[in-house]
């Protein structure tokens, strides 16, 4: 969990397989450093100021690191190659606010 800092999503993309109970949302994170040191934060920002998410939603939810870039550009790049993954293996992109 980050305290006093600011995490903003700015990418968001849910798909869902059309015959099994699976859900996935891609989230990219813009991230500023805390002001207060956060246990694994520090190498993380290291790496790049915006974070990818893959998480799976089930009976249970499931948060995968998709990678840390410098770049908007790169992190929305990486979050639109793993949806073309997706939707490759027959997942559906849901509507916006579905």
């Amino acid at each position: 969990m980050l305290v006093d800092s600011a995490v903003m999503v700015i990418h968001t993309d849910e798909l869902q397989h059309p015959t099994q109970a699976s859900l996935v949302r891609l989230h990219v994170y813009e991230l500023d450093a805390p002001s207060a040191s956060v246990y694994g934060m520090d190498a993380l920002l290291r790496a790049g100021k915006y974070l990818v998410t893959e998480d799976r939603v089930g009976t249970t939810k499931v948060v995968s690191t998709l990678g840390s870039y410098d770049s908007r550009d790169e992190a929305v790049a990486r979050a639109q190659r793993r949806a073309d993954e997706l939707l490759a293996q027959h997942y559906r992109r849901l509507a916006p606010g579905a």
